[in-house]
């Protein structure tokens, strides 16, 4: 029975865990079989030794229809997708002066007209999100010595999503599956619920918007 359970929990982990064999199984376009086969190799890699018999009684147990269902209702919850381009990414290192020349900067933003400003901060360093047409303004005013990088020709997505996001387990984990399922690499990403922000590089923009789109209508 103690192998059962722990080839049950191998198969759950190998399937939650990518999404791509998820929507397949669910599609029935799986091979049952080769997909144990697969399963074992990488388990044994790991030092776990699955029965292949017992792994293909594992998958066809596992609640497919169910982990697709949750899968769609949680897509359910991303309400809305803004996309916007030229956006650059600075950061900046986090001296006691920073705070003070951010704030400066931060009053010259003209949110009315949709400028972005958004911050994450860390221990050594703060990354800004802002539009490319205010770099020049930030780098007057930001010591030339604290600017570690600056990365251009970057877009940013904002997905809103409903209220109760913040209280529905997966959410930003079906989000960022969803993108490196597509290959796309995050450079930042912010969560300020109901909104969350990820930034991209410019040239995957619409594939990323494309991606989290079809999550959002459940289209697998």
């Amino acid at each position: 029975m103690s192998s059962l359970v722990n080839t049950s929990d191998t198969i759950k982990r190998a399937i939650e865990r990518d999404s791509a064999i998820r929507k397949d199984l669910g599609r029935g376009l799986i091979n049952i079989r080769g997909l144990a086969r697969l399963i074992q190799t990488a388990a044994q890699a790991e030092g776990e030794e699955l029965s292949l018999e017992a792994t293909i009684s594992a998958i066809r147990r596992y609640p497919i229809s169910e982990s697709v269902a949750s899968h769609e209702n949680i897509g359910r919850l991303l309400k809305k997708l803004t996309m916007k381009n030229k956006i650059v990414d600075v950061a900046i290192l986090n001296d006691p002066e920073i705070p003070a020349a951010l704030g400066k900067f931060a009053s010259q933003i003209d949110y009315s007209r949709g400028e972005t400003f958004r911050i994450v901060a860390g221990v050594e360093s703060i990354r800004v999100v802002i539009d490319g047409k205010n770099l020049e303004r930030m780098k007057s005013i930001i010591p030339k010595k604290s600017i570690r990088k600056v990365v251009t020709d970057l877009a940013e997505i904002i997905i809103s999503l409903a209220d109760v996001a913040d209280r529905t387990p997966g959410v930003v984990s079906a989000v960022t599956t969803e993108l490196a399922m597509n290959g796309i690499n995050m450079i930042e990403f912010m969560s300020c619920v109901p909104e969350l922000i990820i930034v991209v590089d410019e040239k995957d923009a619409l594939r990323s918007y494309d991606s989290l789109e079809k999550l959002s209508k459940g289209v697998f």
